[in-house]
């Protein structure tokens, strides 16, 4: 276990070597807790301690805000040890960390060369300090405390006692760079999207705009602000919060403005790194990174929530700072609850404001009470001024628990309130999935700005529309208008050219299609390399391969994933769509029907199966003769007319 100082949490620097070396890590760490860091100091040099112990490394190296490998000739001459098992799960964790936020920093205690070295690949994508026996010059340990202090926002003590350590911003100030069905949404997804509309009420807090937020999916509890009567003349922090609010407050905010709005938080915290305000500002855009998908990494979310928390500490009766901290508690269980209070005490104080309206109906629609969440939500969006957020937010509460109509006619409200992107992106999935209306999913694409349809949820959406009309051009033209070869949204999580190749495939270019795959299919790997067990990757490798005709290997694959998910195709129950597309790839044709036929008769099948996606998906093209999926398309058929006609009545 660490000896010596306790560490506060996402503070600590956690030095990780083999027990040889641990006279040198030794004094590395005293060199940087003499400057005022934090430091997870194991002194028994990764020896065995049992599951207890192992289990508190594995929760150190999740929450440590650096990780210093110390490589030499002894890690080199073992090929097993326990520091090993450390570096991989820390370089597991990088590949969550956005690109220019630092983390791993290698250190070489000897002449050990870093091309010979045995490490992860991931460690060879940051620079390497030689530290010889693991004495650390003034030069290299002001390196490092600078490195840590920019990671925590605080400063070694001497510093701190200067006056600098309250005016360092978070790293995140700085602008930075699952299991997933083929082409739809599953039930897993349902539980991350949901997951996501918890922290978006509090966000955009501008006191003197009536600016309506970006929306985002699971974006209900987005701002609209209550006018407030004329107040004092601000601050230059608080204009700075103001221009910031003004970028992140729009509907239809970019990449760009978010990064100039993180420039003026920086300038903010600069000049008055003691104000409530701007703090809980800085905790709001580092969680609409999130929120929009740009930056899911822990660093980020870290920084969120140490940004509230200073809020809370500087001003702890402010509304603005308890609202910032209410929404970083999640929406389920305990918290969910705790949450839920503190919501009904802010409300009792602010009757008519909106966002609390919207992220209070957020966690009571996830503890199950969905009636009551579309009742607080209808009360906000009857306001003056209106609020097409909790309709947006509405209509996905009753999306994800299979009241599908329900929220259809919710988007539909929403949009005529105010048509803003998020809006419309869902309008077009409702319209594809739900009523197969692709000329009207392609009209509403055409009044969405081009930017957005760059961004990871615009192109995938866009794409699908293209794919099921077969429209094999104009869908790769969606895909390639994207500058990233990943997409990470809820609805798609993989590589970019997976889909083309699927594009290319439809359109009968064998050689172009492998290709792609082939290309989709080195990048997954290369990801696995540092994140073994993840599942998304397993999945996205089985899908290749399959398609790739090495039948053998996937399913070899796919068994093994089916066994670390606990999925039984075979069996009686629902399961993901991403195990029935799999199925059809390997040619698995009657599994496949299985499945289809148990998810058309779950309450929220929509989320997984309609009729029009079975219709038209090119997915489902090898189950087209069958007679008993023509008959399940039937059947989807008459439920959905079933279903419509009983919310006329």
């Amino acid at each position: 276990m660490p000896d010596s100082q306790p560490a506060s949490v996402h503070r600590a620097i956690f030095l990780s070597y083999a027990s040889q070396d641990a006279e040198a890590a030794r004094r590395i760490c005293e060199s940087l807790r003499s400057g005022g860091a934090e430091v997870w100091f194991d002194a028994d040099g990764g020896l065995e301690h049992g599951d207890e112990w192992d289990a508190k490394i594995r929760r150190q190296i999740k929450e440590c805000v650096l990780f210093i490998p110390i490589i030499s000739a002894n890690t080199q001459a073992r090929s097993e040890g326990y520091f090993r098992l450390e570096w991989e799960l820390a370089a597991e964790r990088a590949m969550s960390i956005a690109s220019g936020v630092i983390f791993i920093l290698p250190v070489v205690i000897d002449d050990t060369r870093e091309p010979d070295a045995l490490v992860p690949d991931r460690f060879r994508k940051v620079q390497w300090t030689r530290l010889p026996g693991g004495g650390v010059s003034p030069e290299a340990q002001a390196r490092l405390l600078k490195i840590w202090s920019h990671r925590t926002g605080a400063l070694p003590r001497d510093a701190a006692r200067s006056g600098g350590a309250e005016s360092q911003p978070p790293s995140s100030l700085l602008p930075t760079g699952a299991v997933q069905p083929r082409h739809k949404v599953h039930a897993l997804i349902a539980v991350a999207t949901l997951s996501l509309a918890g922290v978006v009420a509090w966000l955009l807090a501008g006191r003197n705009s009536r600016a309506m937020p970006r929306s985002v999916a699971g974006s209900g509890e987005s701002a609209i602000r209550v006018p407030t009567a004329p107040v004092a003349p601000l601050s230059g922090a608080r204009q700075l919060v103001g221009k910031a609010r003004t970028l992140f407050d729009a509907l239809d905010g970019t990449r760009d403005d978010y990064a100039l709005a993180s420039d003026y938080l920086k300038r903010a915290v600069e000049k008055d790194g003691d104000d409530a305000e701007v703090w809980a500002a800085v905790a709001q855009l580092d969680s609409l990174y999130a929120v929009r998908g740009w930056d899911l990494s822990d660093a980020r979310r870290d920084s969120a929530r140490s940004a509230a928390q200073r809020a809370l500490r500087l001003d702890p009766q402010s509304s603005e700072v308890q609202l910032a901290q209410a929404g970083l508690l999640r929406n389920t269980g305990s918290e969910g609850t705790e949450k839920e209070k503190l919501l009904r005490q802010l409300r009792q104080k602010r009757p008519a404001d909106q966002r609390i309206l919207r992220m209070l109906a957020t966690t009571v629609g996830r503890l199950g009470r969905i009636d009551e969440a579309c009742a607080l939500d209808d009360e906000s969006a009857a306001l003056p001024g209106g609020d097409p957020l909790a309709l947006y937010s509405k209509s996905q509460n009753l999306w994800f628990v299979g009241r599908t109509a329900e929220a259809d006619a919710a988007m539909r409200a929403a949009i005529a309130q105010k048509p803003f992107a998020g809006a419309l992106l869902m309008s077009v999935w409702y319209q594809t999935v739900l009523h197969g209306d692709l000329a009207g999913a392609e009209a509403t694409l055409d009044r969405i700005p081009a930017a957005e349809l760059e961004e990871d949820r615009g192109a995938y959406f866009a794409f699908y529309v293209d794919y099921l009309r077969r429209d094999v051009d104009k869908a790769i033209a969606r895909l390639r208008a994207v500058p990233r070869d990943w997409l990470n949204d809820s609805w798609y999580r993989g590589p970019r050219n997976r889909l083309i190749g699927d594009a290319l495939h439809l359109g009968g270019r064998e050689d172009a299609a492998v290709a792609m795959w082939r290309a989709a299919l080195k990048l997954v790997e290369e990801r696995l390399a540092a994140a073994p067990t993840n599942n998304n990757l397993l999945y996205n490798r089985t899908v290749l391969l399959a398609s790739l005709g090495e039948r053998e290997e996937a399913q070899r694959q796919f068994s093994l994933l089916l066994q670390m998910t606990g999925v039984d195709p075979a069996g009686a129950s629902p399961v993901p769509v991403s195990a029935t597309s799999v199925c059809v790839s390997l040619g698995r044709k009657a599994e496949a029907i299985q499945q289809i036929a148990i998810g058309l008769k779950h309450q929220r099948h929509a989320v997984d199966y309609t009729a029009a996606t079975l219709r038209l998906d090119p997915e489902w093209d090898p189950l087209r003769g069958e007679p008993a999926f023509a008959q399940l398309i039937a059947e989807a058929q008459a439920q959905e007319k079933s279903d419509a006609a009983l919310l006329a009545k």
